[in-house]
């Protein structure tokens, strides 16, 4: 099993609000309504407030049970984008479990370091990692009242290209999943293929999976569910631009196209939970 205090809070927020949504906070500047430069706002002006007055309402609402930050979402807005993620991960740091969806991956020093940034400087209690290089890219993360979460089957259509190339007449992600066991740490396991039933047959359903592709990239929510039913509550469904942006499709403002878009796939979720 991994890590049982990190995974007992996780599971304890869970059974609070009776939901294993995670909300993942993606920016995309251009989306954000009245974003334009001609506003007078800064990127920090502009971002932050916005996903901070969604957040606090999925939270109000019960509608989430962890956030995702993407590093690279906000890194692409510079040193303003990172100091916007610096705020978000302390505003929520002891309200929810936060997820830095870093997917570092690197070995020796440099991962030491990666792992100190993470946990030390951004303070965060879960992070996405590549075990491509093997161990050596995962022990360094392996800490007290911390997450990891290994890149495993992931929701995007290339995935194919290697995490299904076959090892002795066995899936690549499968091998990945069998070591997470040994490494105890939990699993990125996508919601646009059939594999997570393997994966669940596999890790005996003592493997927490982090499952992104619900949402915009069209994962059935309804097979993921079924698929984690036994233990539903140690795992975390991600949906991000779908909630964030839900005021495109839904019209409104986007804090409550947010909740609602979260409602939809929260009465997915709770009947079988």
């Amino acid at each position: 099993m991994v890590n049982m205090s990190m995974l007992e809070r996780m599971i304890k927020r869970a059974n609070e609000c009776r939901t294993i949504l995670c909300f993942g906070i993606d920016p995309q500047i251009t989306r954000i309504p009245n974003y334009e430069i001609a506003t007078g706002r800064t990127v920090q002006q502009t971002i932050a407030p916005y996903f901070e007055e969604i957040t606090d309402r999925l939270l109000e609402e019960n509608q989430i049970s962890a956030i995702k930050p993407n590093y690279a979402y906000f890194a692409q807005y510079g040193f303003d984008g990172l100091f916007v993620l610096k705020d978000i991960i302390q505003r929520y740091k002891n309200k929810v479990p936060v997820i830095l969806d870093a997917k570092r991956g690197d070995i020796g020093k440099t991962c030491e370091a990666y792992a100190k940034e993470a946990y030390e400087f951004w303070d965060a209690d879960a992070i996405t990692i590549a075990p491509y290089m093997g161990s050596d890219s995962i022990l360094p993360f392996l800490r007290d009242d911390r997450l990891v979460y290994v890149l495993c089957k992931t929701s995007n259509p290339s995935s194919k290209e290697f995490e299904d190339l076959k090892i002795a007449k066995e899936e690549l992600y499968l091998k990945v999943a069998r070591k997470a066991m040994e490494w105890n740490t939990g699993l990125v396991v996508g919601a646009t293929s059939n594999a997570i039933k393997k994966i669940v047959k596999i890790t005996k359903n003592e493997v927490p999976f982090l499952i992104p592709g619900i949402g915009s990239q069209g994962g059935d929510l309804e097979l993921v569910m079924k698929a984690i039913s036994k233990n539903p509550q140690m795992h975390r469904i991600n949906a991000s631009s779908s909630i964030a942006y839900a005021h495109e499709k839904k019209g409104g403002r986007a804090p409550d196209a947010a909740v609602k878009e979260s409602e939809g796939l929260n009465k997915i979720i709770r009947r079988h939970m």
